[in-house]
């Protein structure tokens, strides 16, 4: 899934981190598959259109969505490829090397990181792994949270719960962890005219020329044409 730069939302995270001051930015989610590479994409070109020298940083261990490219034998320039889209962004990929791996479980490391970053960059976004689905070969979320002036929560509409939510917030509430907001994904879950013309196809008594017409309204609806 693909958002486009100049999206809407994706606007408003921009301003929003702009407007605290934010010049790192951790994107996490409660479950994989949620939109966290998306979102972390689209707000990276984000700053790119605005001028910004920014770096991308793939934290997620648990579905890794972008491999290091070699440009020269010099290795000065960082790029990294997205793996379904191609698309290209300065930045940094999972490390291959189990030894760089563990050490960025390690919150002290991780600090150090981001800041060398920062120093390099104006700004720096990093795509983590989901906070509530651990292994131990995850870098984890809230560590990459601790270390970033803000973080993002992406939530998935039709499938987070609200127990899930509740249980993330949770692992978020850390003092050393500012949450700047949380993002609905709703890509997936059906608008409520979907929902309602579903359930007006189940009515075996309706005049077909009537659900038609019933059909054709919903799907008019500004209104209903807001995700359920």
């Amino acid at each position: 899934m693909a958002i486009p730069a100049t999206h809407a939302e994706i606007e408003q995270i921009y301003l929003s981190a702009e407007l605290s001051g934010c010049k790192s930015l951790c994107i996490t989610a409660c479950q994989s598959l949620d939109g966290v590479t998306s979102v972390a994409s689209a707000l990276t070109e984000r700053y790119m259109l605005a001028g910004h020298n920014a770096l991308l940083v793939d934290l997620n261990m648990f579905n890794p969505a972008f491999k290091e490219l070699t440009i020269s034998p010099e290795g000065n320039t960082q790029l990294i490829e997205h793996v379904d889209s191609h698309r290209l962004f300065t930045g940094v990929a999972i490390p291959s090397d189990q030894s760089t791996q563990l050490a960025y479980k390690d919150p002290t490391f991780m600090s150090h990181a981001v800041k060398k970053w920062q120093g390099q960059f104006d700004r720096v976004i990093i795509d983590t792994s989901p906070l509530l689905q651990i292994n131990r070969g995850n870098i984890p979320a809230q560590s990459v949270a601790s270390a970033c002036d803000k973080t993002i929560l992406v939530v998935k509409g039709g499938s987070t719960t609200s127990s899930h939510i509740k249980k993330a917030v949770e692992l978020l509430s850390s003092d050393q962890i500012d949450l700047l907001g949380t993002v609905l994904n709703v890509k997936d879950q059906p608008t409520l005219s979907a929902e309602i013309i579903r359930e007006l196809r189940r009515i075996p008594f309706l005049p077909k020329k009537l659900r038609v017409k019933l059909e054709n309204w919903l799907s008019r609806n500004e209104f209903l044409s807001l995700s359920a």
